[in-house]
């Protein structure tokens, strides 16, 4: 059996919108996205990212929320921090098995949605907008087009905008590429070191009709290096030996020749005096460069040894993303009267627990879902196997009191707790008996497997340890 990613139909969506000071736009933004992504799947979500306004952008997304809990969460950073942060902050709240970035000016028309959603069903990792016709100045609009074809020449990877930022991923691209700097304008070439394909799409592009643009002339020179940063990754950044060694065999021939022309000619005292340290220095420099590349070969080669991952994109006879089924012993554990074990689900973001609820079901488990503790102790009415606890779904005191219930009305419930930095602290879980710990957002095959693997070997401790 051959395995791939997961093509468009029913998958659910997810909306990073990165913002600075557009507080105007916000409203019509979103019910433009809720428009037409309730078009596509009724499970999707917005995720805000207020890089430092000083405008009333973050009341009006706390607005949008309360009207939208199911369906809208936001970040706000205390100062200004680029729009590559705003990106990964939102990147790592994501749920959906697809991932929208768009601007918040509303250049970027949400009408686009479903043709980019039927692109990617041809089986692309990114599809990225092309801005055919941009409604901007023509002085921004001529340095953009020779960059873009700077960069498609140099990266090798041939886009007419790389830089637009209405572009749609499947989730295991924003999960693998680092986002940092300003490497928001490299996400195609940056893809590419990691093995996926990005194709683009004509989109409609919308004069700017509140605010003004945060972008200046600057960006070319920073997107310029950037772009030499990218080509040296791709190039080198498995053999930074490679490319060390190549300079410092130039600094030393140099050196060398340098060394025997002042041997041989007879230059004015002068030049000669000042060229004699020349042929030391370069060859020195040129011994140091090659212990520079072996020390980063050294680190590369631990680096190897601790993470094997492969950019595998499809297999046959393996399974690169395990679905963990349940054999028929397991059915009846614990002297459950359910078919299939139970779990309990208790998450509070609505989208991920729908999403780790599917996935749960597929593998062969019972699911009781709920939103907070409370609504949890009401579900239960007989034994469940299996607790998986968001740490944000009600009080330290409230979730040691589900605990205790469910361990009242089971023989020996397992607990999981889905826990963010600021959620709890190991204490509070060492008084639960916690059998495991997954840092937020977790992808649903890993709960599957825990949870299995909690089933199998009863209540005991893998990275909590119990009280």
């Amino acid at each position: 059996m051959e395995t791939g990613s997961q093509n468009g139909k029913d998958a659910t969506l997810s909306f990073v919108i990165p913002l600075k000071d557009e507080g105007p736009t916000l409203q019509e933004l979103f019910n433009k996205i809720a428009e037409h992504a309730s078009a596509q799947t009724s499970l999707w979500e917005v995720i805000f990212v207020d890089d430092g306004s000083t405008d009333n952008s973050w009341e009006v997304i706390r607005g949008l929320a309360a009207e939208n809990p199911d369906r809208i969460k936001a970040i706000r950073f205390r100062r200004n921090m680029g729009k590559a942060d705003a990106l990964a902050a939102g990147w790592q709240e994501c749920s959906g098995d697809f991932v929208f970035t768009m601007d918040a000016d509303l250049q970027d028309d949400p009408a686009e949605i479903p043709n980019f959603l039927q692109k990617m069903e041809e089986g692309w990792d990114i599809v990225s907008g092309w801005k055919r016709r941009r409604l901007d100045p023509w002085h921004k609009v001529l340095p953009s087009r020779i960059f873009n074809l700077m960069l498609s020449r140099v990266n090798k990877v041939k886009l007419h905008d790389h830089n637009c930022g209405f572009k749609c991923y499947r989730r295991e691209v924003v999960y693998a590429i680092p986002m940092y700097g300003e490497m928001h304008r490299m996400v195609p070439s940056l893809a590419a070191i990691h093995g996926y394909r990005t194709t683009e799409i004509p989109v409609q592009h919308h004069p700017r009709t509140h605010g003004r643009s945060k972008y200046d002339f600057r960006r070319y020179l920073r997107g310029f290096l950037d772009m030499w940063t990218v080509n040296y990754l791709q190039n080198f950044r498995r053999r930074p030996l490679h490319f060390l060694g190549s300079v410092a065999l130039a600094m030393c021939v140099a050196g060398v020749l340098l060394a025997v022309l002042l041997l041989a000619l007879p230059l004015p005292a002068k030049l000669a005096v000042e060229l004699d340290p020349a042929p030391p220095i370069l060859i020195v420099g040129g011994l140091l460069t090659v212990l520079l590349g072996l020390i980063s070969e050294s680190n590369l080669h631990e680096n190897t040894e601790q993470s094997k991952r492969k950019p595998i994109v499809s297999s046959i006879g393996l399974r690169s993303e395990p679905m963990f089924r349940l054999p028929a012993s397991e059915h009846l554990r614990n002297g459950s009267s359910h078919h299939n074990p139970l779990v309990l689900l208790i998450e509070q973001d609505s989208m991920s627990r729908e999403v780790h609820a599917t996935h749960l079901r597929k593998a062969g488990w019972s699911v009781l879902a709920a939103s907070s503790c409370h609504e949890a102790q009401a579900l239960m009415s007989g034994p469940v196997e299996v607790l998986l606890l968001d740490s944000s779904s009600g009080t330290g005191t409230e979730m040691m009191e589900l605990v205790r219930v469910a361990r009242s009305t089971s023989p020996n419930p397992r607990v999981i707790f889905l826990f963010s930095d600021t959620d709890m602290n190991s204490a509070e879980m060492t008084q639960v008996g916690a059998f495991a710990a997954l840092l937020k957002p977790v992808e649903p095959t890993i709960v599957v497997g825990l949870a299995q693997n909690a089933l199998n070997r009863g209540r005991q401790t893998l990275l909590v340890p119990t009280a």
